[in-house]
């Protein structure tokens, strides 16, 4: 028990220290409250007296005396008073929705000016009135009112902390603030409380009164944050450059100007007047953001300069620049790096009025120069802008020489700029990535519009009005290229494409839409030939009345006179009803065996790739079961159209399109190698006349050949055996009479025995695998352009053969030609 008093000592003097901490605490928190003898408190508006000569607060005579309320939701104004004086309240109705403020001067301690700052809608009135309007140590006391943070950005809430607050950094939508501040007082030293809303749809009112004393605390100097202006002498003049580059000699009311916007953030920028650089990042305090130069229009001598940086800061100290420019002055402004950012409305409306058209254009990194003056009656022709790429990739510099007169003369519409911007372009390279030449910073901008038609005699011509139904595939590069190659045609009817798209893929429906085309989700398959009847499926009912249909398979590439070539084969087709449709792909349309772009054929099979149908038979291909027979397989290995189509395609011998090059096929994969990778001639004129159309219709075509083969020089088998041996056989072509057909009749043992004809045919330079059949046949007959003459192959089992020569009939023997 005698041990007991001094645990009960040991246990008092913790009591007693935990105590004394507790004190050391509250006297630190009153000497922090009462620092600067500020005082303030929580009021009750309805038991304080606010209309005496202290706004309710008894203070040391040498203090003020202040008592503000915030708004009560969005139906009752706030209240300011200040020593004794009621300034702003509901009942004077002289207050807004935003911030309310008293201003007052440091020196007489009078108001000397009431505002309200809707910063719900904008901040830059509220910026210019604390950067531009409050003198030095001018005293500010706010008051919130419904929303004051909707638009009270990062620059806003910067100035305020200018005038001691701290407290606005959390300041969040409808919550209620009040602070008594003072224009360079250090941040955190303001009387404020912002009061939070929580749950509710607005913060309930707050109601402070209290003491301060003038100054606040301690301050620092705003002026320094301001940018600089050089007038006249305190301009620096830079190195010579002669005539500032122009080539020409001004006149006498002109003066030569050279401006360069630099390369990225690394090459200075530059403003050359009247042979003397004036401007640049190591001159005149030039830098990132606005570069402004005044020219005197008098004596066409630098005034003044200024640099903001807008991308940093707000771009008030640039308009009341630009305010103050007098009548008649010259203005030279470039952009450097990037000066969107903080370039306020306000200032593009002042440029506006200076004369510029496309400041309003302005986004991240884009550079821009001007020349403009102040009272131009219109737009000035001394602008340009240069844009950044979709990813902030930095623009093509602009540099250019010119004299600049006194008066410059502006246009009532705006000039059009070297580049104009495509933002529809821009927002889906944005959002998409991998187009690599659609979104090519180079060509991003680039205006995709239809062609206009070459003749005003086809517009009425079906073709222009013929749906057609692109079919796209997994290479999204390719699609843009057929896409493009498509608009490219001239009087095509953006009204008739339409981009039927696996509905995996919604971006390109909204490819679809850059090039102003139609689209169309469909639903996906595994195989792409099954894609492909789907989306002629659907083009069948989206254009029930249309005869005719233009089908465009994955990775095309459309020559120039695509749609021009399809208008004059459209008439043939529909007169002919052995004729099911006209292809653009020559299959056998290699390079050297082809060559005649006015030239036609008509073929038993269907090439498939870029072609168009006739309705009705296109119907038939794509009935389930037709398909199923005939289309199983890409179209390049072969659609066996028959017996389900009866009937021919007109196919030319120089193709119309030009399949890109298959990505993927491995170097294993022969066939695919030779009919894709290999070099192909497609046609590279825009306007060529289709010859012999009259002589594609099933009668007359019959006796064109039979004419061809009766007046044809005879190659027998046993004649072209070099071409086995040393591949001769071409200069056995070139030493007969030029423009003579050539024939060649080789022996069959049945209609369908192709042996001895893929041999030929691959001796000549063709490429046929041994398990597929020639391609382009007609009745049995090969035929193909070669060294500006007609090529027939003609079989014993074909229609055609009895028109070889009788003396010749003895000599074709299957042997002959084996090799």
């Amino acid at each position: 028990m005698a041990h007991v008093p001094c645990l009960i000592t040991v246990q008092g003097w913790k009591k007693f220290v935990l105590v004394l901490i507790c004190l050391c605490i509250l006297i630190y928190c009153i000497t922090s409250l009462f620092s600067h003898d500020r005082q303030m408190w929580d009021v009750n508006f309805n038991d304080w007296n606010v209309t005496g000569d202290n706004c309710g607060v008894t203070c040391k005579p040498e203090q003020h005396t202040f008592y503000i309320k915030t708004g009560d939701s969005n139906l009752y104004g706030p209240t300011i008073c200040y020593d004794g004086k009621i300034y702003i309240s509901n009942e004077l109705k002289n207050y807004g929705r935003g911030l309310n403020i008293l201003l007052i001067d440091d020196k007489t301690k009078k108001v000397t000016d009431i505002r309200s700052f809707d910063t719900y809608e904008d901040e830059a009135p509220l910026i210019r009135f604390l950067k531009k309007t409050v003198p030095e140590n001018g005293i500010i006391l706010v008051a919130s009112f419904d929303d004051a943070s909707q638009n009270l950005k990062e620059d806003s809430r910067r100035w305020l902390k200018l005038y001691g607050s701290k407290a606005v950094t959390d300041l969040s939508y409808r919550e209620g603030f009040v602070m008594v501040g003072q224009r360079g007082l250090n941040e955190g030293l303001a009387v404020e409380f912002v009061v939070k809303k929580r749950n509710a749809a607005f913060a309930p009112y707050v109601e402070k009164a209290g003491c301060f004393d003038i100054p606040l605390g301690e301050q620092h100097s705003v002026e320094l944050l301001l940018p600089d202006v050089l007038y006249k002498q305190e301009i620096s003049m830079g190195e010579v450059l002669l005539n500032c580059g122009y080539e020409g000699v001004c006149q006498a009311d002109s003066f030569p100007v050279r401006i360069d916007t630099g390369q990225s953030d690394k090459i200075s920028f530059q403003i050359c007047v009247n042979g003397h650089v004036m401007m640049s990042d190591a001159l005149n305090k030039g830098g990132r953001g606005f570069n402004v130069l005044v020219i005197d229009s008098v004596h066409l001598q630098p005034t003044a300069t200024i640099h903001v940086d807008t991308y940093n800061y707000d771009s008030t100290d640039l308009e009341v620049f630009l305010e103050s420019l007098n009548k008649g002055d010259i203005v030279i402004a470039v952009v450097r790096d990037e000066a969107s950012r903080k370039l306020s409305h306000p200032a593009k409306e002042l440029l506006n009025k200076l004369g510029s058209g496309h400041i309003q254009n302005l986004k991240f990194r884009d550079v821009w120069y001007f020349i403009g003056q102040n009272g131009i009656n219109g737009f000035t022709t001394y602008e340009q802008i240069s844009y950044a790429g979709v990813d902030g990739e930095w623009p093509k510099a602009l540099e250019n020489s010119f004299c600049v007169p006194k008066k410059i003369t502006g246009r009532q519409i705006i000039p059009d700029p070297e580049v104009h911007r495509n933002d529809e372009r821009r927002g889906f390279c944005k959002k998409y990535k991998g187009y690599y030449e659609l979104c090519d910073p180079a060509h991003v901008d680039d205006i995709i519009t239809p062609v206009k038609i070459l003749s005003q005699q086809l517009e009425t011509n079906k073709i222009y009005s013929t749906p057609i139904l692109i079919i796209p595939g997994m290479n999204h590069n390719a699609l843009v290229r057929t896409l493009q190659t498509t608009l490219m045609q001239p009087g095509i009817n953006t009204d008739f494409v339409t981009i039927f798209w696996d509905e995996k893929f919604p971006e390109y429906g909204e490819l679809a839409g850059l090039f102003k085309f139609q689209n169309q989700s469909i639903p996906g398959s595994l195989r792409y030939q099954d894609q492909v009847m789907k989306a002629i499926s659907a083009g069948l009912r989206l254009f029930p009345e249309k005869d005719y249909f233009i089908v465009l398979e994955e990775d095309l590439l459309l020559t120039a006179d695509f749609l021009n070539f399809m208008s004059q084969c459209v008439e043939t087709l529909g007169m002919d009803e052995s004729l099911i449709g006209v292809s653009a792909w020559n299959i056998n349309g290699y390079d050297e065996l082809s060559g005649n772009n006015s030239l036609m054929y008509r073929v038993e099979e269907f090439p498939g790739l870029g072609f168009m149908m006739k309705r009705s038979a296109l119907k038939l291909l794509i009935e389930p079961q037709n398909f199923k027979t005939c289309c199983t397989h890409r179209v390049w290995i072969g659609w066996n159209v028959k017996p389900e189509l009866e009937g021919e395609m007109l196919v030319p011998d120089v193709s119309r399109v030009f399949r890109q090059a298959i990505q993927g096929a491995g170097n294993t994969d022969e066939y695919i190698q030779a009919i894709f990778n290999r070099p192909r001639v497609a046609n590279l004129q825009s306007d060529v006349l289709l010859t012999g159309m009259n002589k594609l219709t099933n009668t007359a075509y019959e006796e064109l050949i039979v004419d061809d083969l009766k007046q044809s020089i005879v190659v027998l088998p046993g004649e072209i055996t070099l071409c086995y041996q040393s591949g001769g056989f071409i200069k056995e072509f070139n030493q007969s009479s030029q423009g003579t057909p050539i024939s060649v009749f080789y022996k069959q043992d049945h209609t369908h025995d192709y042996t001895l004809l893929n041999k030929l045919i691959k001796c000549f330079g063709f490429y046929v695998p041994d398990k597929y059949p020639p391609r382009n046949l007609h009745k049995g007959l090969f035929r193909y352009y070669f060294m500006k003459r007609n090529i027939y192959l003609v079989g014993s089992e074909t229609i055609y053969y009895p028109y070889l020569p009788q003396d010749k009939i003895s000599e074709v023997n299957p042997g002959t030609g084996g090799g």
